[in-house]
């Protein structure tokens, strides 16, 4: 079981499972390969099989666990066809949120919240680490669908981040921060076109180099 996630109470549903789920996968409390041990959720959970199972069947119908004939649920591996599924879509998506924060920007506190999503991108030498700059990276993205006040667009780019954190893209850290400067430039003036050339571009660029920045899952980890 994951030692450092916060144990819920005993009357928790099967969507704060999910959720704390979701949330281990951002912090390494959960990795890809990873065993779901119904019994063991349970205790930890302080709830029932059947709310575990739930849960389960729900991080499912996701796509981010896979159901095992006799051994349960795994954490799914994503293999490269399904990265560069991901980021197929993922390239239209970050695109349309960037067309529309740039058509909002100057919506009354837009700037100020965009920028702040930004600026901790778009400095390579303080790097942040892997899963530290995904939570960053949801921030960002997330900060760009609330100006653009689509509630529906949140919530799929949501959806696509977990799997992204799952598919382990390594990234140049550089390049990396030059790609945001680009899109926040954009957005920030207001260039609707220019912003989804940029965040476009961004995605493209890992496509491009899928197989240069896809790291293969661990074959072995850890039971949950």
């Amino acid at each position: 079981m994951p030692e450092t996630s916060a144990r819920p109470s005993s009357g928790s549903s099967s969507e704060a499972i999910v959720r704390d789920i979701v949330r281990g996968l951002y912090e390494g409390r959960y990795v890809a390969g990873q065993r779901l041990v119904e019994p063991n959720l349970a205790e930890h959970y302080g709830v029932s099989r059947g709310t575990v199972r739930e849960a389960v069947n729900r991080l499912a119908a996701q796509g981010i666990v896979e159901a095992q004939h006799q051994r349960g649920a795994r954490i799914k591996q994503p293999s490269r066809q399904e990265a560069l599924n991901m980021l197929l879509i993922t390239e239209v998506i970050v695109g349309l949120a960037a067309r529309q924060a740039a058509a909002k920007i100057d919506s009354p506190g837009a700037r100020d919240s965009f920028e702040a999503a930004l600026a901790p991108l778009t400095t390579p030498q303080h790097a942040p680490a892997p899963l530290e700059f995904a939570r960053l990276r949801s921030r960002f993205y997330r900060a760009m669908t609330r100006i653009a006040e689509n509630a529906e667009l949140e919530r799929i780019l949501s959806n696509l981040q977990v799997h992204l954190v799952r598919n382990r893209l390594v990234i140049d850290p550089e390049r990396r921060a030059e790609a945001y400067r680009r899109i926040g430039a954009a957005v920030l003036a207001g260039d609707e076109e220019g912003a989804e050339r940029a965040a476009r571009a961004h995605v493209r660029s890992l496509i491009e180099r899928l197989d240069e920045v896809f790291v293969t899952p661990f074959p072995f980890a850890r039971d949950g």
